[in-house]
């Protein structure tokens, strides 16, 4: 087994105690109520946009983009649109990784992985910033509600093309609403 298999097998094996640590999940759980009380998640950001995230989630989704590779990445809720920026350069990356690997060039301005960001309400100073950033030539935004008929039939035209899609939902948290972007 390579250094990294066997780093990855005692990762799983400290999580899955993690997981069982009854006491552990007591103050995990304590932490989260009194961080989210303080708002913690709103204290952050990535290349210069607010972005509202855990860092331990922003860290995962990175994980998972390196891992997936998508070239579209779809995403409810865009708020001040660090997540938007996030992904962008996150998929920035994965391009000029592979260009590398490759010995290509790569022209920043024609890039081949993209970001959607889908809210029901784009605040005009939100957009304005997320236009206004190096990334933005990687991000397109639609506005109107994910489940709406109108914005999902956007979606799937502007998906054609796009061989490989992660779509983070990270808008209107409710149940029934998260059911119907899942369903759509």
């Amino acid at each position: 087994m390579n250094l990294y298999n066997q780093f990855k097998q005692e990762c799983r094996s400290e999580i899955d105690l993690m997981g069982r640590d009854e006491r552990l999940n007591e103050l995990s759980l304590q932490w989260v109520n009194s961080a989210n009380a303080q708002k913690y998640s709103y204290h952050f950001e990535w290349l210069g946009r607010p972005i509202i995230q855990y860092p331990q989630d922003m860290v995962a989704m990175q994980e998972l983009i390196w891992q997936v590779k998508p070239d579209l990445i779809i995403e409810t809720g865009i708020a001040h649109g660090g997540s938007l920026i996030m992904n962008a350069s996150l998929l920035a990356m994965l391009e000029l990784s592979e260009a590398t690997d490759k010995g290509e060039l790569l022209d920043p301005n024609k890039p081949k992985r993209k970001v959607l960001g889908i809210d029901i309400d784009i605040r005009e100073h939100n957009k304005k910033a997320i236009l206004e950033h190096p990334m933005a030539v990687r991000i397109d935004m639609i506005e109107g509600s994910s489940i709406a008929q109108d914005i999902i039939q956007q979606v799937y035209e502007y998906s054609k093309g796009f061989n490989r899609i992660l779509i983070s939902l990270d808008s209107n948290h409710t149940h029934e609403h998260v059911l119907e972007e899942l369903k759509a």
